[in-house]
């Protein structure tokens, strides 16, 4: 027991990643998006869509100050996505590109299963941004083929539309049915030394 009370002590490694920065952002204007993990992805690590002037410190301070969430690690890369062509015939560019980061946790953060019940989505008007997704989706669509895109007069016309048209049908009427009477009145004034008198033909 003597000997082993007279052995060294080895000393504790510093865990260097537990000191954090010391400026404070009260009202900070970036957005960091928590991604859905891929099926076969371990729960102690976590995937972030961040700005690209983010690094690995300002995630580390910002899950542990906003959330209370420990990392052991955080890597970092960046998405570039393939060139584009608008519209297919206008110049090359190529989009803006994506920063995104994966956190090793120290306790583990399991996703929840999507919610597949309809009457459980009623109160977040679901159905109606699967409708709005859907037309959105068909719109694109139809802009990216210009063959499909069909011409002004082959529209359906809305009921509003139908319903303003007809208005200014009928007021167009009377105000034709109006000129037809003032041109069946007859001013003399010069003629018969009075002005102003209207007379009918």
């Amino acid at each position: 027991m003597s000997s082993m009370n007279s052995l060294p002590r080895i000393a504790e490694p510093v865990q260097r990643w537990k000191r954090f920065g010391e400026k404070q952002l009260f009202l900070p204007n970036h957005v960091v998006a928590l991604l859905r993990p891929k099926p076969k992805q371990s729960p102690h690590l976590a995937t972030f869509a961040v700005p690209l002037q983010f690094n690995k410190l300002d995630l580390r301070d910002y899950l542990h100050h906003a959330y209370g969430v420990e990392t052991t690690a955080i890597r970092s890369f960046i998405n570039q996505p393939k060139p584009e062509r608008k519209n297919k015939t206008g110049p090359w560019y190529r989009p803006r590109a994506q920063k995104m980061m994966i956190a090793e946790l120290v306790k583990p953060f399991v996703w929840p299963e999507p919610v597949k019940d309809e009457e459980a989505l009623k109160p977040w008007d679901h159905a109606m941004y699967q409708k709005l997704q859907k037309d959105r989706r068909a719109q694109e669509k139809k802009q990216k083929d210009p063959k499909k895109v069909p011409l002004r007069n082959k529209f359906a016309v809305p009921d509003d539309v139908k319903s303003v048209s007809q208005q200014a049908r009928e007021l167009l009427r009377k105000a034709k049915d109006l000129k037809v009477k003032e041109k069946g009145l007859k001013v003399e004034g010069k003629e018969e030394g009075k002005r102003g008198e209207v007379k009918d033909e």
